[in-house]
Order: structure tokens, then sequence, then C-alpha cells
């Protein structure tokens, strides 16, 4: 386990072979997860519950679960004590952005975005598909608990945030030039570095994606309506 230690096991030391464009990517074992629960929520849809059943424990929850926790989500400590690069100091709160909260913005940043992360390019879910989805399915299988560990895995790599790829207490503002839509890894990947202090590139450099995904936002009316 990586959790306390100042070298990751997933990431390396390495540097030269790090991603450029993520603090540190998804294992390719993961890599089918999401359609698999995105296969689970259509059976579920089409009134098929056991089969939605069966798909959700077909995921590996707890293993991403457990890869979240010890890897994912610590990833940019483990990237700075290796790079060494300072700290900046956070700027007087006098000069920050008075909004601070991207949440009444988030739903255009990831409908621009493709409902997929910036960084690591993974498939995002809607935050209002999850939350529907849990209480239609009303199982144990399928939870968003108060923690990580009571949280199923599909959540800690598909939910959305809005992220200030500048961070807030640097000077970052909260609009659409500073935030990018981002999974929860690679949004607590971050963690208040600056992107220069994790060695990746801009997200901005890099196109949104264009294929197509709405993050099953086109699936709500049909959940709602069961």
């Amino acid at each position: 386990m990586c959790r306390g230690k100042n070298t990751c096991s997933e990431l390396g030391i390495e540097i030269e072979r790090w991603s450029r464009n993520c603090p540190l990517p998804y294992p390719k074992w993961m890599k089918n997860q999401i359609d698999i629960f995105i296969d689970a929520v259509n059976c579920f849809i089409s009134g098929n519950t056991k089969s939605c059943l069966s798909k959700l424990k077909e995921i590996q929850g707890k293993k991403i679960t457990l890869w979240f926790i010890e890897h994912g989500q610590i990833s940019g400590r483990h990237r700075n004590i290796q790079l060494k690069k300072p700290q900046p100091y956070p700027i007087d709160k006098s000069m920050r952005d008075t909004e601070r909260s991207p949440k009444k913005l988030q739903n255009s940043v990831f409908e621009r975005d493709g409902y997929s992360c910036r960084y690591c390019g993974c498939k995002l879910i809607s935050q209002d598909l999850i939350r529907l989805f849990i209480q239609k399915l009303n199982s144990s299988i399928f939870q968003k608990g108060k923690t990580n560990l009571t949280t199923h895995g599909i959540i800690h790599i598909s939910w959305p945030v809005a992220d200030h790829v500048f961070p807030w207490n640097l000077g970052g503002k909260t609009n659409l030039s500073n935030l990018v839509s981002s999974c929860s890894s690679c949004n607590y990947g971050k963690d208040s570095y600056t992107i220069k202090q994790l060695g990746i590139e801009n997200p901005f450099n890099r196109l949104p994606s264009n294929n197509k995904w709405d993050g099953l936002v086109s699936k709500l009316e049909k959940l709602k309506s069961l």
C-alpha cells in the first residue's frame, strides 16, 4: 500500500514515463468497468432488474475503491515529492474570486467537455443520474456512502467534478475559462497543487471529447418514470 509512503507503486519513480495529461492514469483492468455499469443502467431502465444486478456484481467495485484510496486520490502528492517543485503562496482572501463553488457552472462544463475527464479522458456519469439510479434501484449493491470505503468504486471514477485548472486559492477564476470536467480521481489527485507542480499539461491545450457521450443524461427522464 502507498498511503503514507514517499513513492507510489502505480506511479513509479521514472518521471519520464509519467503521464503528461493526468496525475495517474487508470490501470488497464479498470478500462471497461464504467461500460459494464452503463450496461447495468440500461438493463434496469428496460425493466430487467435481475440482469442489472448481475452486471453490477461483475464490476470490481471494492478493487476500484482500494485503487482510488491507495493510489488515485494521493497521486499528486507522490508526483510532487519526486518533482520537488515549491508550492506557491496562496493569495490574500480579499483578492480571490468571490465565487468559489463551481456548482452553478458545472453542468455547462460537463456538457462542453462531452462528459469526459479532460485529464485522463475517462467517461463521466451525470451526478443526477447516479443519485436517481441509487434511489430507484434501492440496493445495497450500489450506494454512495458517507466514506470512501462505503462508496461504490464506479462512483469514485465516474462522478464528474468541475475542476479549477489553476487553483482558486492562488487566484484561479471560477469561470468556464478555468473549469474543466474531471473524474474524482484526477480531481483529488491534483489536490491543491498546480499543474506545473505535478508536471502535467494544461487540459485546455487538448480539445474536449467529441464522441457524443452525454453522461447518460438522456436516460434521466426514462429513469424518473420507472
